[in-house]
């Protein structure tokens, strides 16, 4: 298994290795020879074409090949996907291939590098192969320690073997055109051109077009990627890019707490409305209870005042009944005539008799209809509650409700619990995919923000199946190891002893040795495996390892792959999926939960009604068997008083017609009889006007005594106190009004009612039509029963409804207050996080400017600087930092911008010094390949000689290397100052490829020449 090679990870896989050699397949007219790469030195790229010049030689077409080996990042890889670079692929056409060669296009090729570390060369050079393609995929790559290179003795064998080798890469490493510059080279960019070609569409590059045609900004964002800064940028994107969904988040989060505020107000208003209703209907039935207080206070004075007037008219009837009895005393001596007046007085007593009873069976009759009509207007209230009913009684309703309620308030828990187990697991494997799971995790992060590189010891360990037994007993006690430099260990110790103790510090070997044997690492941490290895041993049936000497077992049987990411990765997602799995178990289950609850109050609900209707049936057929028996009593009364009345009547006429001689004493006994009846009349009045003070049965009304009724009125205020039995009813009329209203039942004609209210309300219409004077037919009670009702049914849903928006509402302000400092606290580390960017980079572009300036005094200039400014981004745009090269044209001049008007060469000459700038301001530049196309060209011979004494020295002094070709003019000047010159022949237009180019070059490091000899010299005759 190949493992990746140890490197700076900002280098990618190549890390500090030097490219040493090329070799190209089916790429234009170039050969499959491999042609050397002398690193840190300037080489010249020159060649013969057809018309004896170096045009038509095929240098441009190797420069191309090796800016596509290289990413550059002018191809723009990462967007189109390689697409521009099957141009370069053999094409008869385009070479000028004469058509009776019959030669075909290609359809893939290959360009070939290898890279070796400067100092050992041969301790772990890396192989890359690019794929090129006229169909998609376009361009892929892949990798691999070693030479993996095509070192067959012919052209045609060489191809072949390179399907070959291709193949045997295999799939494992495979890169994709988008992933090939980062992973291969790391975030800066390894290679920058100037290549005039129309393959690939231009870029914004100083070395790519005119200087002056580039804006400021474009000047300014290749600077910063030779510099290596991109990273930064990229770091602050990402957390800008936080800091505005945040504030999304924010912004979202206010507009539905706003949203909901609306909704919820509806709901409350509601609430509040019934609410008020239930106040009223209590402010209503107290000034009922205070009415019928006062009125039977009322009745009460007046019949005892009427009970005085009546003894009084008593005894005052009894004197005239004596004189009467006088007068028909004197009567009885004329016989018949007593007989008569005895017979009228009879039939008159017996006919009023027969009235006061008709009158009492008429108020028992409406009594009775009044209690019916209450009873059906109960029963059609509960008719719907009762149609879900299954049977069942409220007994085991009410336990099954029980029942109901327990499980849901289980399945809601284990929900909540499910979706924190998911919670969890989806932060555990994020910080397994950063490489910062488990207290490792964390002391990387700490470290990091002092700009301490660590590495957690398993994240970057693998080990091989067969050694799993062996190795992970030893390396489980380290699972929150890291490693750092050696020259970082004491820091990190003082860091990490006050901020995460108990942390585990591993100190990396200073240079690169093997590993233990079914090892593989990134990191050279082969003294601390080795020790381990040494001391824990294993025991003799693989179970286990043992410390001796600290008599220490460790065992072993992990079920999963205890170190590498890949493993941590596998069973991270394994725990997510397990648990997003419960968290869907646990949400149906609540689901289910919640319905069968709702169903057991429904049916409990249901079964309440259902027995309240039964007892209700058993009232209804009691109370028609007495309105039918009374119906009859009150036919036969009305039929004998009619009887009667006829009866006195005829008496009176008899008695009218007696004879003259009983005129006398009839007067006598009149008079008397007047005065009698005088009293007797005023008796009866006072008898009725007792009855119709009604004290007895307003006691009724009021259910108490006297003392109590007092007593209330005494508790109430003055004016309560003071108010007239009216004026409390109406109070009582009032309120219920108002309760009406308030629930949204104002009387409306043709408003949408149920019927139980519109009962109510024609209930109230008769209730605010009876005198407050007489015994109410209706109670408060009777006419509020169906608000009161529904506002029962309310209460309780009302209830929640209030605590639930209560809760709601202080969750969402709760929530907003969190996302409100989470959006301070991002601007806050963004704020920070720029202002540190900004002054690197100020740094960067002043180091820049520095090397400017020597550059261009260097080249006989008169001094030259940059003048940049930072216009950080308010949004999701990119930073821009607009650079302006300024350069003086004379000595006594000023510095003049770029864009001002100038010769040609003098631009192209500041181009190239700005890049040679860049790359002089950054200390990490070895490794990088400037391809510069056309050099000399338009550039007089002191410049041209100045130029490339400047290549030279910064290829040497970066540890960069610069190709360059050469026309036959400048070819003389570039020998004296170049370090290799590669040739490249294309004799005749005749010939369909290139002559195997040829390469003159002195390099000092023998072990890189030793490494390359075979390969370079396969299939070359002078070899």
């Amino acid at each position: 298994m190949t493992t990746p090679p140890t490197s700076d990870p900002s280098g990618g896989i190549v890390g500090d290795r030097q490219l040493i050699a090329v070799q190209a397949f089916d790429i234009a007219r170039l050969t499959a020879h491999a042609v050397p790469i002398v690193p840190e030195t300037f080489i010249a790229v020159s060649g013969l074409g057809p018309k004896d010049d170096s045009n038509g030689s095929g240098k441009t077409s190797f420069l191309i090949a090796v800016s596509l080996l290289l990413a550059d990042p002018q191809w723009r890889l990462e967007t189109n996907g390689g697409r521009h670079a099957s141009g370069i692929l053999f094409r008869p056409d385009a070479a000028g291939v004469d058509q009776a060669h019959q030669a075909s296009p290609v359809t893939h090729g290959y360009i070939v590098g290898v890279f070796a570390h400067p100092d050992e060369p041969a301790a772990n050079p890396l192989t890359v192969w690019v794929r090129i393609a006229t169909t998609t995929p376009y361009l892929q790559a892949n990798w691999t320690e070693g030479l993996h290179v095509a070192d067959a003795p012919t052209d045609h064998e060489r191809s072949i073997q390179a399907d070959a080798l291709w193949r045997e890469l295999g799939t494992r490493q495979l890169l994709s055109a988008r992933a090939m510059a980062e992973k291969l080279y790391g975030t800066a960019p390894r290679c920058l051109t100037y290549l005039d070609t129309a393959l690939r569409p231009p870029v914004p590059s100083p070395l790519s077009q005119q200087l002056t045609e580039m804006e400021p900004h474009d000047i300014g964002r290749p600077l910063i990627a030779l510099s290596g800064m991109t990273p930064l940028l990229e770091e602050e994107d990402d957390l800008r890019g936080q800091a505005l969904q945040h504030r999304i988040s924010l912004e979202k989060a206010q507009t539905e707490h706003t949203q909901a505020l609306l909704a919820e107000e509806q709901v409350m208003s509601g609430v509040r409305a019934r609410e008020t209703a239930r106040l009223a209907l209590q402010r209503g039935h107290e000034a009922w209870h205070r009415y019928l207080a006062a009125s039977y206070r009322d009745a009460h004075h007046s019949d005892q005042r009427v009970a005085a007037l009546m003894e009084e008219e008593r005894q005052a009837a009894e004197t005239a009944a004596v004189l009467v009895q006088d007068a028909e005393d004197r009567l009885n001596s004329l016989g018949s005539a007593e007989e008569l007046a005895t017979q009228r007085g009879a039939a008159h007593q017996a006919w009023s008799d027969a009235r006061q009873l008709v009158g009492e069976l008429s108020r028992k009759m409406t009594e009775l209809t009044t209690q019916r009509a209450m009873l059906r207007n109960r029963r059609a209230t509960l008719l719907p509650a009762a149609q879900g009913w299954d049977g069942s009684n409220c007994t085991a309703t009410a336990a099954r409700l029980d029942q109901r309620q327990r499980e849901h308030a289980k399945a809601e828990l284990q929900c909540d619990d499910a979706e924190i187990a998911v919670t969890r697991a989806r932060t555990h494997l994020h910080d397994v995919e950063q490489g910062r799971s488990g207290q490792a995790g964390r002391a990387i992060d700490l470290l990091g923000e002092h700009r301490i590189r660590a590495h957690g010891l398993l994240d970057q360990l693998n080990v091989d199946e067969a050694a799993r037994s062996e190795w992970e007993p030893r390396l489980a006690p380290w699972q929150d190891a890291i490693v750092v430099e050696p020259e970082h260990e004491d820091t990190a110790r003082r860091l990490l002893h006050a901020a995460l103790p108990g942390a585990q510090i591993i100190s990396s070997d200073t240079g690169q040795k093997a590993l233990p044997e079914g090892i593989h690492s990134t990191l050279n941490v082969t003294r601390f495996l080795a020790a381990l290895q040494q001391r824990l041993i294993p025991s003799s049936d693989g179970l286990a390892v043992r410390d001796q000497a600290l008599a220490l077992t460790v065992t072993g049987g992990f079920p999963t792959t205890l170190a590498g990411r890949e493993a941590q990765l596998r069973q991270a997602r394994a725990d997510l999926a397990t648990a997003e799995h419960a968290c869907t178990e646990a949400t149906e289950a609540m689901t289910a939960a919640t319905a069968a609850l709702t169903l057991a109050q429904t049916l409990h609900a249901a079964a309440q009604a259902a027995e309240e209707l039964a007892h209700l049936g058993t009232q209804e057929n009691d109370l028609q068997t007495k309105i039918d028996n009374l119906a009859g009593r009150s036919a036969n009364a009305a039929r004998d008083e009619q009887e009667l009345q006829q009866v006195w009547q005829d008496a009176v006429a008899r008695h009218a017609s007696h004879k003259q001689l009983l005129t006398s004493a009839k007067l006598t006994l009149e008079g008397a009889g007047k005065a009698l009846k005088e009293r007797q009349r005023n008796l009866a009045a006072l008898e009725r006007q007792r009855e119709q003070v009604a004290a007895s049965q307003w006691q009724q009304q009021w259910g108490a005594t006297l003392e109590d009724a007092t007593r209330l009125l005494d508790q109430a205020s003055d004016q309560t106190r003071s108010s007239r039995p009216a004026a409390l009813r109406r109070q009582s009329e009032d309120q219920l009004r108002r309760a009406y209203e308030h629930y949204g039942v104002d009387g409306t004609p043709g408003a949408d009612v149920s019927q139980d209210l519109r009962t109510g309300q024609e209930m109230m219409q008769s209730f605010a039509d009876t005198d407050p004077a007489g015994l109410p037919s209706l109670t408060f009670a009777d006419v509020a029963a169906p608000l009161d009702n529904r506002l029962a049914g309310h209460r309780d849903q009302d209830e929640v409804a209030a605590a639930r928006i209560t809760h709601d509402q202080h969750a969402r302000q709760q929530a907003i207050a969190e996302l409100t400092d989470g959006v301070a606290t991002s601007a806050r580390n963004l704020e920070t996080l720029q202002d540190m960017i900004e002054k690197h980079i100020d740094g960067l572009f002043a180091q820049i400017s520095a090397a400017f300036h020597d550059l261009d005094l260097h080249s006989d200039g008169h001094g030259a600087k940059l003048e940049h400014i930072s216009i950080r981004p308010q949004g999701a745009g990119d930073w821009q930092w607009q650079v302006i090269p300024r350069w003086k044209r004379s000595r006594s001049g000023g510095y003049v911008s770029y864009r001002e008007n100038a010769n040609s060469a003098q631009v192209k000459v500041h181009a190239i010094l700005l890049v040679l700038a860049a790359l002089l301001a950054d200390s990490h530049a070895q490794g990088r390949v400037l391809i510069l196309d056309e050099l000399g060209n338009s550039l007089g011979e002191v410049n041209r000689k100045d130029m490339l004494t400047a290549l030279r020295d910064v290829a040497r002094d970066q540890h960069l290397t610069i190709l360059g070709t050469c026309q036959d003019s400048v070819l003389a000047d570039a020998a004296d100052v170049c370090g290799e010159l590669l040739w490249f022949v294309h004799a005749s237009s005749a010939d369909i490829i290139n002559q195997p180019t040829s390469a003159w070059a002195f390099d000092s490091n023998g072990a890189r020449t030793q490494l390359t000899e075979d390969w370079i010299t396969a299939g070359r005759a002078h070899a």
